[in-house]
């Protein structure tokens, strides 16, 4: 049995998880990003202690982190964590516990689940994005996660697609017409309120604390509002997944994290958007698969690391 982790940023999710793939214990805590990485670091380390206590059995830990992490385990850089800037969290941990810690981007560890048990399973190339608070990537190629010379590929999340765009007030230059700043969470919901104010009888006015999952029911009922932010949102998307498909000669996208689950449109209008703008090589036999695993692939996908790094270190 292994350990896999989902750090996120609203929860740290932690599960116990056979070989196989399935879980058998899960537990799930609020991050507290705003205590800093010190008292994140301390609630790792308290989750694996006890989850070791209480099955001794376990070979190994992975976890997945919303951010660039190097090879050695450190993590170079979490957007969405303010203050985690080059962090050691495997060198932390492993002075703690005995066994193999694996350590890699969240999106990456969840495109391993999907990889290996899930919607890509028979798939040998292609690129997996998580749809939730951020956007994330990673890209499978030959059946492996690619990497890059940093361990920061995949992170299309931070395709520019407004070269003009000035970045949030607080937010570093990186951020500035990043995808992520338009269909992550926040974005969308900022757009559903642009266009509501276009629509005045749009019942989006009528809700307090307008989330995605409002904005996805307005849809199914027929607002306008919410129908023109979701084709939008797909279309910034797809534009998005374009030039990365057309760069890396990939035509299957797999889709996970929340968003994933709204209202359909905002898929279909992604993918009209890449048959529309996609090289003929890609555009005639695009696809977009929804993720096999949905709240879970964090977890599987980190103790399948975990399971690799094991098998390595046997070798």
């Amino acid at each position: 049995m292994n350990i896999g982790i989902d750090l996120g940023g609203s929860h740290i999710k932690a599960a116990v998880v056979s070989h196989e793939g399935e879980i058998i214990h899960h537990v799930s805590e609020p991050t507290y990003v705003e205590q800093g990485f010190e008292a994140i670091l301390s609630s790792l380390k308290r989750i694996i202690s006890s989850l070791l206590s209480e099955f001794p059995e376990i070979t190994s830990v992975g976890i997945g982190v919303p951010g660039v992490v190097s090879d050695d385990g450190v993590v170079r850089v979490a957007p969405n964590f303010p203050d985690w800037k080059d962090i050691p969290v495997r060198a932390y941990l492993q002075q703690n516990f005995p066994l193999p810690i694996a350590l890699d981007n969240d999106a990456n560890v969840a495109a391993l689940a999907e990889a290996e048990v899930g919607a890509g399973a028979q798939v040998s190339d292609f690129l997996f994005i998580t749809l939730g608070t951020g956007v994330g990537g990673c890209i499978i190629s030959g059946g492996t996660i690619f990497r890059g010379e940093r361990g920061g590929a995949g992170e299309i999340g931070h395709v520019i697609i407004h070269e003009t765009a000035i970045a949030p007030t607080g937010k570093p230059s990186y951020r500035a017409g990043a995808l992520e700043e338009y269909v992550g969470r926040l974005g969308i919901i900022e757009l559903a309120k642009q266009y509501a104010q276009e629509f005045p009888h749009s019942t989006l006015h009528s809700v307090e604390d307008l989330d995605v999952h409002h904005i996805s029911a307005a849809v199914e009922s027929g607002d306008e509002a919410a129908i023109a932010c979701f084709r939008r949102t797909g279309q910034l998307l797809g534009a998005a997944l374009t030039s990365a498909m057309n760069l890396l000669d990939i035509r299957i996208v797999i889709v996970g994290g929340g968003i994933s689950q709204a209202h359909p449109l905002l898929l279909q209008s992604t993918l009209d958007t890449i048959r529309l703008r996609a090289l003929p090589t890609i555009a005639d036999e695009a696809e977009i698969r929804l993720a096999h695993f949905s709240h879970t692939a964090g977890v599987i996908g980190a103790a399948m690391l975990a399971k690799k790094l094991t098998k390595t270190q046997v070798k």
